[in-house]
């Protein structure tokens, strides 16, 4: 490796972020970071009666838990390379911004919440390699209702699409970001992360630490 690197796993619900995270930390024996939050926000039960006037505060709270969590990234980075689940990309540019593209929060409100994350962003090492799980909305659906996750229970098949296209926005907008190695990997099919599908998956990951 020419430096420790951090790899950041973003992709749509039920994708197989958790599966693949955990994967990488433990056959590439390096710490794990894990992101994709499951604690209770104080501000969904308002959210869920009145989505407009409490996604501001829903979101940034979501994503302050997240920049505190990865405060721990800049020492971490001085003894290893370093996973992480979801982080800032997750939270910020696909689930803030679908508020914003379905005109559940304003231009003004993402204009400002994207000045806070910007200033906390400054502190925090950028993602060297995006791994970047790709999983048909169908796919995810099925995935969700088989785990059966109550705070997953309310997700329908046309918000995992409008989340599926934030995240298909967000690697677009890479395309000439020459330092940040990016890694598509299709999970559609149940086996891809397990078998034959893990050992082509660990071969990227592994390539991309060495470049």
């Amino acid at each position: 490796m020419n430096k420790h690197k951090f790899i950041t796993v973003i992709g749509p619900i039920g994708a197989g972020k958790t599966t693949a995270s955990q994967m990488i930390a433990e056959k590439l024996k390096i710490p794990l970071v894990d992101a994709d939050l499951f604690e209770q926000n104080p501000f969904l039960p308002n959210y869920i009666t009145d989505n407009s006037r409490w996604s501001f505060a829903t979101e940034l709270f979501f994503t302050l838990r997240r920049i505190k969590k990865l405060a721990v990234l800049p020492k971490l980075m001085t003894q290893s390379s370093v996973v992480v689940d979801s982080g800032l990309i997750m939270s910020h540019h696909v689930y803030t911004k679908n508020h914003l593209v379905q005109g559940t929060m304003t231009a003004a409100e993402w204009d400002f919440f994207s000045e806070i994350v910007a200033d906390y962003e400054k502190a925090l090492p950028h993602p060297d390699i995006i791994v970047n799980l790709l999983a048909d909305p169908k796919t995810q659906l099925k995935r969700i209702k088989d785990r059966g996750r109550s705070f997953e229970a309310g997700y329908t098949l046309e918000y995992l699409k409008q989340i599926t296209d934030r995240i298909d926005e967000y690697v677009r907008s890479l395309d000439d970001i020459k330092d940040i190695t990016l890694i598509n990997f299709d999970t559609d099919k149940s086996n891809e992360l397990y078998g034959n599908g893990q050992k082509k998956f660990l071969q990227l990951i592994r390539q991309a630490l060495r470049d």
